[in-house]
């Protein structure tokens, strides 16, 4: 295709573009203006690929788009699926879907909903970008800005991302009714999943409303196995080494390896119900005036619910609870001169073998307002006036139950507290201790051997375990591991609890004022942006504890658990000797357990459990059924007769967060060059209060509010930017950008407090401090960065091009997870530390380098091979990241950033012709990095393991108002793996499954 003929096809694109989109932004200036080509109504790939090519090419700054191929068609099944094609954007799964996003390998990425801020309920206290709670199908594209403009309101330091909806001026004029329907199908679920979605609009010209909605149901599998830990997507927070707390292993001899607090194999599922509206109204007021009015509510429920195998050690010993049988062969030497391994595989000793069930219910809702006053009377100055108002709650209820199979009454390694209790329990001919009649109560008829090891291998593609056809002794004779974890009988409940539940409300408010004045005869400034801004920020963060009362109020339990004891009152305290709380033995006063015998079948309904997705060895455990967990608080009020909610002071904030912000930016053009300089200044009010936290209550972790401690301080930022093209052809452009950006830290890393990590021991009767959080610190400074980027663009056809970027981003001011270490007191006042305490501290400075290279290819504008050839596109990228920074890896080499890839690339490869088309989407990430390690890993820090997954689309429209279609999601079914340090190391996976949906569109 010669340049001459691109040129007039390109120009006729671009004014049937501007017809269809209805009336441009009134705020932007010529190069702007542009920039909204891409707001059109395409269909198909091509379609939607000319759209992107046009938002990239007419852009202001360094710009990538995606645009629907239909209304309610995204290219992906969700939005951060989609932008995982852009070069430079990755994303993180949870569940198996698309959720928080980073550019260029930084997740500190704002937001905004077609051009001001957005408040999302996934994303209440964060700075990152999470589009989990938004069906795509409510969306007509998403705009990726790589540098920064002056006029722009977002924030973000390596980008941000605009969400555009329809709106009735966009539409065509009359009426226009669409309508889409869905079935899904998982593979491992097995659950069939529906989606309705609609959109009615009218315009005149004049007046116009638009209204969609969308109602979807998913369920999705995850399983996980491997380390334990109870967090949504696993970490390293439980997990230390074979000398930990001074001990000595009993193998091993001085060489140090990591050992988790236990191994488990889950099945995990998430069920999410999404509810969307969004409404628009738009109105010509006439001379030049402009009224819109936009309204956008979700609504989203999940279940996130675990069950399956755990053995662990209880908190009792980490050095002689699992010995290393296999090591990597990964060596090396930490700061103390102390030799490493790397290991795959373990042997474990009984501490406690037990079946879990964990579940957590979320209730996400977010409103989000806009009123905006548009004016263009066609003279050279236009502008707008703009006020927001957004909403959003988060609320997450948390209840977990442990079914104990092996005894805590004798011959096991741990036999109490599980001691005293009441003459009630004492009916199997226990012997009677009590001057009341209390005994050692019998809790289970389970395994009473402590000299049998079970075994854990993670060489394979899926762990597997072994060991349970080994003889030992119980409440039922000799039998095999396997045969007392099939009897029911064996199992007892270890604990009870609801901890961590959370009730968050933020809201959002701005009013905005932008204008741009014309200057048409000046030789090379083409018009002047200026404005101002003021946003208001409010978040208030409680996080609380499902407590009961025990012995008439005299003690009161978040784990309401067989190895915690009735607190031991002083001689003359009201509680002391307190009918129902204890009773004398042998002449000493002796408290009764906080839960006595209890069956797992004894309050929740149970089942036997053998799938444990790709995990072998397992036999099959009782579990209780997630479903006694979709109210927590229910359940422990009709289990315990009471129920009270217990706040965590450490864990409880408010945070406000004030900005003004005003700016000035000149945009220029000169024969082939153009571009805008500007300066935008932030003037920043921060409002922090925490709470001063007492010593733990007694049962829990939970430091009590004893008062208030409040932050005010404030800070001004200066951001200039400049962004410069060179059309060096008509078909080749030349970027170059330089600016200076800042995004706020998320809330918590400013309002979050102290929390401490207890767990029972034997040695003293008390809870022992082992680790804690110290997540809050209002000094923290924002993430403040240069970037720097110069790329290069050949538009080669209509769908056609092909790009290259180079970009530095200097990191100035950032936060980092660091290890400090604080003798903190135990329950009963005794210091027994220091222990390892994580907290958030300030970065020294650090930086981000890398390139980007891609290709979006229609044959047809290149080959013209009159042949079906013509109708095959690609649509592929590579881009490269990497990070320097003070903090290291164990070989003395920079960490990367947290969630940072080096390599992600992409290749679409898509088919269009007449009424059919097909789209095969494949992604591909280096591992990234999850949590930085600590000196209780040597410093060894948790990855995620190279993932790629393969999507598949395949659409015929048997006219022009009918569509049918299949996705394929994950077709390949790729799992999550996650590694210590060395790839060999495994730590956990997340198995995500395969999702297939039949679909239909009807427009009209």
């Amino acid at each position: 295709m010669s340049g001459r003929y691109f040129k007039q096809s390109l120009i006729a694109t671009s004014i049937a573009s501007v017809l269809l989109s209805g009336v441009a932004p009134l705020t932007a200036n010529a190069a702007e203006a542009k920039d909204d080509v891409e707001v059109i109504e395409v269909r198909g790939i091509r379609g939607s690929t000319v759209a992107a090519i046009n938002t990239k090419r007419f852009a202001a700054s360094q710009v990538d788009g995606i645009a629907a191929e239909d209304i309610g068609k995204l290219p992906d099944v969700t939005i951060a699926d989609s932008l995982q094609r852009i070069t430079g954007v990755q994303i993180e799964r949870v569940a198996g879907e698309g959720g928080p996003i980073a550019i260029r390998g930084l997740p500190q990425v704002d937001t905004t909903l077609n051009g001001e801020v957005f408040l999302s309920a996934t994303t209440i206290d964060s700075s990152g970008a999470d589009f989990g709670d938004l069906p795509s199908q409510l969306f007509s594209g998403v705009d990726v800005y790589k540098s920064a403009t002056s006029s722009n309101s977002a924030a973000g330091i390596a980008g941000s991302v605009n969400l555009k909806t329809r709106r009735p001026f966009d539409m065509d004029e009359g009426w226009v009714v669409s309508g889409g329907a869905e079935i899904t199908r998982g593979s491992i679920s097995d659950e069939t999943d529906p989606n309705i979605n609609g959109l009615l609009s009218y315009n005149n010209g004049k007046v116009g409303f638009l209204f969609s909605a969308v109602t979807s149901e998913a369920n999705l599998a995850s399983d996980y196995n491997g380390y334990n830990d109870t967090s949504e997507n696993g970490g390293l927070g439980w997990t230390e080494n074979n000398h930990t707390w001074g001990e000595q292993p009993a193998e091993g001899g001085e060489v140090y390896n990591i050992i988790p607090h236990g191994f488990t194999a889950f099945n995990k599922t998430e069920e999410r119900k999404r509810d969307a509206v969004q409404f628009s109204f738009q109105a010509d007021l006439g001379e030049g005036f402009e009224l819109t009015a936009d309204y956008f509510y979700t609504k989203q429920d999940r279940f996130n619910a675990r069950r399956g195998f755990n053995h662990n050690s209880r908190w009792q010993t980490y050095a002689n609870y699992a010995y290393a049988t296999n090591s990597t062969g990964d060596t090396f030497t930490d700061a103390d001169g102390n030799p490493w391994q790397g290991v795959d595989a373990f042997k474990m000793r009984p501490y406690r073998m037990q079946s879990f069930t964990q579940a957590n219910g979320n209730e996400e809702k977010s409103q989000n307002f806009n009123l905006e006053l548009n004016y263009d009377n066609g003279g050279a100055l236009t502008g707008q006036v703009r006020a927001t108002f957004a909403r959003a709650t988060a609320k997450m209820r948390h209840g977990y139950g442990e079914g104990d199979i092996l005894s805590i009454d004798q011959g096991s390694l741990v036999t109490g507290p599980g001691g005293l209790n009441p003459a009630e329990f004492c009916n199997n001919g226990e012997a009677i201790i009590g001057d009341q009649g209390g005994c050692n109560a019998l809790y289970s008829q389970g395994i009473e051997s402590n000299d049998f090891f079970i075994t854990y291998d993670a060489a394979g593609t899926h762990p597997a375990f072994g060991g349970f056809d080994q003889m030992v002794n119980g409440g039922k004779g000799m039998r095999s591991v396997a045969d007392y974890m099939a009897d029911l009988d064996s199992y007892h409940v270890g604990a009870f609890s609801s901890e961590g539940n959370t009730d968050d409300e933020g809201e959002i408010n701005t009013f905005s004022t932008k204008w741009n004045y014309a200057l048409e005869d000046n030789p090379f400034i083409t018009s002047v942006d200026f404005g101002l801004r003021y946003s208001e920020r409010k978040v208030d963060h409680d996080q609380f504890t499902y407590t009961s009362e025990f012995g008439d109020g005299c003690d009161i339990a978040q784990w309401k658990a067989v190895d915690q004891q009735y607190n031991g009152a002083a001689e003359g305290d009201p509680c002391y000797q307190e009918q129902g709380t204890g009773e004398m033995v042998n002449g000493t006063w002796t408290p009764y357990t906080l839960l006595p015998p209890t069956r797992l079948d004894q309050h929740a309904s149970v089942s036997w459990q053998t799938n444990f997705g790709g995990v072998t060895g397992i036999p099959g455990v009782w579990s209780i059924d997630p479903d006694n967990f979709r109210d927590p608080r229910q359940f422990h009020e009709d289990v315990f007769g009471n129920v009270a909610r217990t706040e965590n002071g450490g864990s409880t904030y408010d945070v406000a967060l004030d900005e003004l912000s005003y700016f000035l930016q000149a945009n220029f053009e000169y024969e082939a060059l153009s571009g805008n300089i500007g300066m935008k200044v932030v003037e920043t009010n921060l409002y922090v209060k925490q709470n001063l936290v007492g010593p733990n209550l007694p049962h829990s972790g939970l430091g009590p509010d004893i008062g208030d401690t409040v932050t005010d301080r404030s800070y001004t930022d200066y951001l200039p930017s400049v962004n410069l093209a060179y059309s060096a052809t008509d078909d080749i452009i030349l970027r170059a950008s330089w600016s200076k950006n800042m995004q706020p830290l998320n809330l918590d890393q400013w309002g979050a407090g102290k929390t401490v990590g207890s767990v029972f021991d034997d040695s003293c009767g008390c809870m022992r401090v082992v680790n804690g959080t110290l997540n809050g610190n209002p000094a923290l400074d924002p993430w403040r960065s240069e970037n720097y980027s110069l790329s290069a663009e050949w538009y080669m056809g209509e769908a056609s091009m092909m790009y290259v970027a180079t970009y530095d981003i200097e990191i100035e001011s950032f936060t980092e997870s660091s290890t400090v270490m604080i003798d903190e007191p135990d329950s009963d006042g005794v210091s027994r530390g220091p222990w390892p305490f994580t907290a958030n501290v300030q970065g020294n400075g650090g930086g981000v380098t890398g390139y980007e290279i891609g290709t979006k290819l229609a044959f047809g504008d290149v080959f013209e091979t009159n042949s079906f050839i013509d109708n095959f596109g690609i649509d592929a990228n590579y881009t490269y990241s990497d990070s320097s920074q003070d903090t290291k890896d164990v070989h003395g080499n920079d960490l990367p950033f947290v969630g940072m890839s080096k390599d992600t690339y992409n290749f679409v490869l898509w088919y269009e012709q007449d009424a059919f088309s097909t789209r095969l989407a494949y992604n591909f990430r280096s591992p990234r990095l999850i949590t930085q390690g600590s000196a209780s890993t040597g410093g060894q820090s948790l990855y995620q393991d190279d993932y790629a997954q393969l999507d598949l689309n395949v659409s015929y429209h048997f006219d022009e108002n009918i569509t049918v279609y299949i996705n394929g999601s994950n077709i390949t079914e790729e799992i999550q793996q996650t590694y210590v340090e060395f790839s060999g190391q495994k730590a956990f996976q997340n198995v995500y499954e395969a999702r297939w949906t039949l679909g239909t569109r009807i427009t009209f």
